[in-house]
């Protein structure tokens, strides 16, 4: 079986918070994150596009946080 991980989907990276800011967002997109079984592909696309960010964890140590490599913003 083949694992892959949707960044903003099925993967936050460790020690963060995601949240989406999708009011600037296309109507497609904002569309696409409410409708059931297409918002699995809604949020990975949101994250590409800029409009998801992460919020560190204030009780979690950095070494502990995972590195952020995707198109996140951080907070």
């Amino acid at each position: 079986m083949i694992s892959m991980r949707l960044e903003g989907w099925n993967h936050i990276p460790t020690g963060y918070g995601a949240s989406f800011d999708l009011s600037t967002a296309p109507f497609w997109l904002r569309l696409l994150v409410h409708v059931p079984l297409l918002d699995r592909v809604g949020f990975p696309i949101a994250v590409h596009r800029g409009f998801g960010s992460l919020t560190r964890h204030p009780d979690w140590p950095d070494e502990a946080c995972e590195k952020v490599t995707s198109r996140w913003r951080v907070t």
